[in-house]
Parts: C-alpha cells; sequence; structure tokens
C-alpha cells in the first residue's frame, strides 16, 4: 500500500442532505475514512453581491494520493457553480490515527 500523506479537504453544501450525500459517496469508495460536518454561516462575494447563507462546512479526512478523485467527485455531486474546493496537506499526526488513515483509504 502507499506511503500516506495526510490531507483536509474543505468544501462546503448548501444542505445537510447533500453534505451528507457526498460525505457517504467519498466513504463508500474509500476516499476518505471520515468526513465532519459542521452549520455555518458564510459570507462572501459573488458575482459582485455580498451574500450572506448558512451552509454545511465538510472537513475530509483523506490522503493526497486521492485528492483529484475527491475533487472530481464533489465537482459532479455538487450543485454550487463554483464549491470551495480546499486541499490542506498534514505534515503530521498521531501515528496511530494516521496508520488507521492509511488502512482504510483505497490504494
Amino acid at each position: 500500500m502507499p506511503t500516506c500523506q495526510p490531507a483536509i479537504v474543505l468544501t462546503t453544501c448548501p444542505s445537510q442532505a447533500e453534505a451528507e450525500r457526498i460525505g457517504k459517496l467519498l466513504l463508500q469508495q474509500h476516499l476518505a475514512v471520515c468526513v465532519q460536518y459542521e452549520a455555518i454561516q458564510s459570507q462572501y462575494l459573488w458575482q459582485d453581491k455580498l451574500c450572506c447563507d448558512s451552509e454545511i462546512h465538510l472537513t475530509i479526512k483523506t490522503a493526497e494520493r486521492h485528492y483529484p478523485a475527491v475533487e472530481r467527485l464533489i465537482l459532479e455531486q455538487h450543485s454550487y457553480d463554483c464549491p470551495q474546493i480546499l486541499l490542506l496537506p498534514v505534515s503530521g499526526g498521531a501515528e496511530g490515527y494516521l496508520k488507521w488513515l492509511n488502512d482504510n483509504l483505497a490504494p
């Protein structure tokens, strides 16, 4: 199995249902080992307008090797025209957790 370079992917969804649908697909395909959901309030600029919306923030635990597939799945399943998708490399972590992460992801 490839060496794990852990990563976190962040995205937001307009509803809990959409967030959970995307998270479930990522988990079923072993592209993520954990997806956390949190209700948030977002302010942002969109087409020269200031917007404020309730959203669901997803924190996706994965490995850098899976980022292209994670991004592709989010883009295919997401209702936004331009969803936030950010890759955050992880520089370290508890050895046992990182082993669990690597052991439960697709090769």
